[in-house]
């Protein structure tokens, strides 16, 4: 995998003695529980108001929805087209619990070497060669208490999520088994499995049903056009007088959203996308045309240059 965050890890390079998440404290964060801060390497560091909580159902958030699943020990998928924050929320809830999180963005070419560890070369103390053996994402996972992220589950082919089968069962029969070692797992009582999906997202597998059903399936989409907009303002420090500006802005990208799901896009259109542009319309360095123009005619497939312009220069 790779990732500038300095708190995902490479899947080779986890070496060294094992260290578990802190003791559950009397604390909770929606509903589920706070560890003691033991100053755990893997532990993200997310600010507390830098995730949006959103409606979902009734009066809870989607925040309320993962972590009352979480804290009953179930597996969640986040489920939403790209960019809606599927993985930062992954990171958010573990950040505020104090939890480590070991991430993997899964595809094709994803082994089960790559979830479990592998075998590694060392020189021994007396100058000898020998192997050794060192754990991969999973297992770090399950022998700390931390959180697997598992980043587009469904890009995974079956013989890699078939190495997920039995960590992933209920929370009194599951287990962790190295084929290469022979040693069995019994996992840590704070591990928990978050993955994310892109659903008919190209390049990406039908999970077969009872996979499937080890999960508790949660719906993530874009933030409502007025949290989008407060969110684009504190991410860009763009001036509030900007407003009608963002609010247009953030408009046409409900519009290109469209058009993503209706399969006229390819390429879908983030909010990160939008910090972008209100970032390089600060100090009037670019007006709101040319900074979109900028950033997306860049950014997009070269096929879809041309809707897109054409909705740039109609909404816009």
């Amino acid at each position: 995998m790779t990732g500038s965050d300095p708190h995902e890890t490479d899947t080779d390079t986890f070496g060294g003695r094992p260290t578990e998440a802190g003791a559950p404290t009397g604390a909770t964060f929606g509903h589920l529980t706070v560890l003691e801060d033991v100053g755990h390497e893997q532990v993200p560091e997310v600010a507390e108001d830098a995730y949006f909580h959103r409606p979902a159902t009734s009066d809870h958030t989607d925040v309320d929805i993962v972590t009352r699943a979480l804290e009953a020990s179930m597996n969640v998928v986040l489920k939403g087209p790209p960019g809606v924050g599927k993985s930062f929320l992954a990171r958010y809830l573990c950040a505020r619990t104090n939890r480590p999180l070991y991430r993997i963005t899964l595809s094709e070419t994803t082994y089960r070497e790559d979830l479990l560890g592998h075998m590694h070369l060392v020189t021994a103390p007396g100058g000898e060669s020998v192997t050794e053996w060192v754990d991969g994402p999973l297992t770090r996972a399950v022998r700390e208490g931390g959180m697997l992220l598992l980043d587009e589950i469904n890009a995974a082919d079956a013989n890699t999520v078939a190495a997920l089968n039995a960590v992933m069962e209920s929370h009194r029969t599951r287990s962790l088994t190295i084929p290469q070692t022979g040693e069995t797992i019994i996992p840590h009582e704070e591990f928990r499995v978050v993955a994310t999906a892109n659903p008919g997202y190209q390049g990406t597998y039908e999970l077969n049903a009872a996979f499937e059903d080890r999960f508790r399936h949660v719906e993530l989409d874009y933030l409502p056009a007025e949290l989008e907009v407060d969110l684009v303002f504190r991410r860009s420090g763009l001036s509030r007088e900007r407003e009608p500006d963002i609010e247009r802005l953030v408009s046409f990208a409900g519009r290109l959203r469209e058009a993503y799901l209706d399969g006229e896009l390819s390429t879908p259109i983030t909010t990160r996308e939008l910090v972008r542009i209100a970032t390089f319309m600060q100090d009037g360095f670019m007006d709101l045309v040319t900074a979109t123009r900028s950033e997306l005619l860049a950014r997009v497939h070269a096929h879809d240059e041309s809707l897109v312009e054409t909705l740039i220069d109609k909404q816009l």
